[in-house]
């Protein structure tokens, strides 16, 4: 590759104008008597080829490395490359409205329907919940038979030392239950928590707890769950404000109608409720 050097081409470039051989050139006139005459015009500066040759050459050899030195001038630079892999481009679909919380349907279904629904952070602030609740109405005691209640009621010192009472003579029943359904405000029970709801000395209000687990969107999605966890055994269905008092099928399956006090709470719990160490 030829040097960029400016001042060493401008000394061939001058070179070779002052050594340059220009050409005769003739002047052509007419008399006044009619005869033409031809003047030879010689150039006023006139080089033999020889030592325009020679000047040129001790030009070169003044400075032979920048006229072609291609270790110098040529510097060969990676080019940042990426392998790009053929995709089908998908088309861009709009996206469906969000829909509410689970948490937030549930308890607007279940309010309208006549149920309370309360939220909790923690197990410790649903007892401290409970406790006003128990203060507030006036309820002497409140039952429980389910063993994660009564670890939770022992951590917080609630009812304690309350003896000789019984679902008899209680004026509260609390207990877990299976899910929540977002879409309708129905609480499914197993078989054991549904029991208990059917008997005569049942008491009059009843408190549900349930943690973020237990939120499902559809009826079908509620089943499916409980089938899952509970093989061969019948859910039960809370409906509240309903006519509906009998069971009913739903592809074929049973369903319970778990029957009993209407006076219901629910307390949501934004932890999961960890599994009792009891026998």
């Amino acid at each position: 590759m030829f040097s960029d050097d400016g001042e060493f081409f401008k000394r061939i470039k001058s070179l070779l104008e002052t050594g340059k051989v220009e050409e005769q050139t003739e002047q052509v006139a007419v008399s006044q008597s009619g005869e033409v005459l031809v003047e030879v015009l010689e150039p006023e500066t006139k080089s033999s080829s020889n030592e325009l040759k020679d000047r040129i050459a001790n030009a070169m050899s003044e400075r032979p490395e920048t006229l072609y030195n291609t270790e110098e001038r040529i510097t060969e630079k990676p080019i940042a490359t990426r392998t790009v892999e053929a995709s089908t481009i998908k088309p861009t679909v709009a996206a469906a409205p969000v829909e509410m919380d689970l948490d937030i349907r549930f308890a607007t279904k279940f309010i309208e329907a006549g149920g309370k629904f309360l939220f909790c952070e923690s197990m410790k602030e649903a007892v401290e919940t409970l406790q006003m609740l128990k203060a507030d109405h006036g309820w002497e005691h409140v039952f429980t038979w389910e063993n994660e209640i009564k670890d939770a009621f022992a951590a917080s010192n609630f009812q304690k030392g309350a003896v000789g009472f019984t679902i008899e003579n209680s004026d509260a029943a609390i207990s877990l239950c299976e899910s929540l359904i977002a879409d309708e405000g129905i609480v499914i029970l197993n078989p054991k928590q549904a029991s208990r709801r059917r008997l005569p000395c049942f008491p009059k209000t009843q408190v549900l707890l349930a943690d973020v687990s237990c939120l499902v969107g559809s009826e079908a999605d509620g089943l499916d769950k409980f089938y899952k966890k509970h093989k061969g055994e019948l859910p039960s269905f809370i409906k509240l404000n309903t006519c509906n008092s009998g069971h009913f099928y739903d592809k074929q399956r049973l369903i319970l109608n778990a029957e009993g006090t209407e006076d219901l709470y629910v307390i949501l719990i934004d932890e999961f409720i960890p599994p009792s160490q009891r026998p």
